[in-house]
């Protein structure tokens, strides 16, 4: 799936959803869904998970498996258990939402490379998921947190329509992406661009967020759908693929390990039948062993070489027909290898 990028405006409408379901519940569990999507369980009369990706938050109902917990979520975890959320907000215009808990405020930025910043309520960092810094902003620990600088179009209290009268279309986008963060997409799908008409982004009675052609994320009237139901979708098809997947993976490694234990059982099926045959034939040819002994060790005190000995037991053996061969007399420790012909 290609990387969505959510607009401003929409984030306005997912904080004001999160405000309705979450604020009073309280943290309950922080994981992962891998390294890059997290899942944070959150309980207000019932437990709702709330779906953080680099790009956007939603809160599902499906239970997405969780990969292994890591170093900086077990320490966000240890430090958001049973925190109660008093606030959700965006700031301004940015595309960030940030929570403001009993003792910290937890925020999360889905713009550049995205970040998880935990501080207290000083806004002091205590910790973020990854250190950033810009010429007016740094993410580190100790560093207090500045928001991005920005304004929403909402507190602006001059008379806008002076600044924009008789700029052409284009001029207008430039003016208020660069003034109040609005994403041209959100612009472009308006006819006549006016404060107005750009308020009345804001003021949309039954939003829903959809995905449109070149994967921007936008905010839509629609009565017949749920408020995250189309993102939820994509995420639930892109992840239930990629678990598949994942058990698919597990399914052949098992398969191989049951695979190597029967080789390896057969294995030692064999090797417990050629030992057993082998004590037989020992059984067998036991008085035989017993004189190829004896003839060995009498040589050995008689310093007969190595090669003559082996050629004079291994020829009287093939006389007599018996299955048996020496093939290696060790002098030193007096010892000697038999095997079955």
């Amino acid at each position: 799936m290609e990387k969505l990028i959510a607009t401003s405006t929409v984030f306005y409408y997912i904080t004001k959803k999160l405000q309705e379901e979450l604020v009073g519940g309280y943290i309950n569990s922080v994981q992962t869904i891998d390294d890059k999507v997290w899942k944070i369980k959150i309980h207000k009369k019932e437990t709702k998970n709330l779906i953080v990706t680099e790009d956007i938050c939603f809160l599902s109902s499906y239970k997405f498996p969780v990969d292994e917990i890591g170093g900086f979520e077990k320490y966000l975890k240890k430090k958001l258990d049973n925190q109660k959320i008093h606030e959700i907000n965006q700031n301004e215009n940015n595309r960030l939402i940030y929570f403001k808990l009993d003792k910290f405020y937890l925020i999360f930025e889905f713009f550049s490379k995205s970040n998880i910043i935990l501080t207290d309520l000083d806004f002091k960092i205590i910790t973020s998921k990854q250190k950033e810094e810009w010429k007016d902003r740094i993410i580190a620990k100790n560093h207090i947190y500045k928001f991005p600088q920005s304004t929403h179009i909402l507190n602006y209290k001059e008379d806008i329509n002076k600044e924009i009268n008789g700029l052409p279309k284009v001029e207008l986008i430039k003016y208020f992406s660069k003034k109040f963060n609005i994403a041209p997409v959100e612009l472009n799908k308006l006819q006549k661009i006016t404060v107005d008409s750009i308020l009345k982004i804001y003021n949309i009675s039954t939003p829903v967020l959809e995905i449109i052609e070149n994967n921007y994320v936008v905010v839509k009237n629609n009565k017949h759908k749920m408020f995250f139901e189309d993102i939820e979708k994509i995420y639930l098809e892109k992840y239930t693929q990629k678990f598949t997947k994942k058990e698919d993976t597990k399914i052949k490694k098992i398969e191989k390990i049951l695979n190597d234990q029967k080789e390896y059982k057969q294995e030692l099926l064999d090797k417990i039948k050629e030992t057993k045959q082998q004590g037989d034939l020992i059984y067998q040819y036991f008085s035989t062993i017993e004189q190829i002994n004896n003839s060995i060790n009498k040589a050995l005190e008689k310093e007969v070489p190595t090669k003559e000995i082996l050629e004079k037991i291994n020829l009287a053996l093939t006389n007599q027909n018996i299955e048996l061969k020496i093939k290696k007399i060790d002098r030193k420790s007096k010892s000697y290898i038999l095997f079955v012909k």
